[in-house]
């Protein structure tokens, strides 16, 4: 049997397309600097919780729009109120979330740095059937569909001054606290960008760890 082997591809800023997606490189790198915009704003009256939110919202709200311009196949949906961008023609799902430190580097591994709901863990599961070595694993997902999930993934390293970024084919998750919530922390293929720049001297926040897609939150539904 086939044993699957981690895919590292790096990108340069010049680059055109990103095959995988066929998307513009460029759309990754000015979504990443419109969330170091919006992370720059914030100040200490802001809630503890704000310049990553509002960086995460940016680069969301900047990729979205940049992709479904240059390509009207892409689509601007949300799933379980998740932000997504769906292309039906390539069969593939996007999502995007900070990572951890290792985001970015080539010799580690990174993980989501939130913990997440069902709907990612549902999202992650899809993937199994996509490869040449499913295991027992698999039984415990639900398909949503049969597209190919990637993940948008990026950190901002405020000791290193720089944001690091990748596109990244997740194949498994890991259980992480005692609420039942997993982080992803297995890939199959990652598509790592050079770095960006980032000077965070200036902003003065206690905490910038943030909750970054609504499958954390409880939904209430009125009855």
């Amino acid at each position: 049997m086939a044993t699957n082997v981690l895919k590292i591809e790096n990108y340069e800023v010049n680059s055109s397309v990103v095959k995988n997606v066929e998307i513009e490189a460029s759309i990754f790198r000015q979504s990443v600097l419109n969330g170091i915009n919006e992370f720059k704003k914030v100040n200490k009256f802001h809630p503890i919780t704000a310049a990553g939110s509002r960086a995460w919202s940016e680069i969301v709200a900047t990729f979205r729009e940049l992709v479904v311009t240059q390509d009207a196949n892409w689509k601007s949906e949300h799933m379980c109120g998740m932000p997504i961008l769906v292309n039906s023609q390539l069969l593939t799902t996007i999502i995007i979330t900070s990572g951890d430190k290792n985001t970015g580097m080539q010799n580690a591994t990174p993980r989501t740095k939130n913990e997440k709901g069902q709907v990612t863990k549902n999202i992650v599961g899809q993937n199994y059937s996509l490869f040449e070595e499913p295991n027992e694993i698999v039984s415990s997902f639900t398909a949503i569909d049969p597209h190919q999930t990637w993940v948008f993934l990026y950190y901002l390293d405020k000791e290193a001054k720089e944001v690091r970024f990748e596109l990244s084919l997740p194949l498994g998750t890991s259980l992480s606290g005692s609420s039942g919530k997993i982080k992803i922390s297995d890939w199959k293929t990652r598509v790592i960008f050079p770095s960006v720049p980032f000077s965070g001297d200036d902003i003065d926040v206690v905490d910038t760890s943030f909750t970054d897609d609504s499958d954390f939150f409880e939904v209430i539904k009125k009855k």
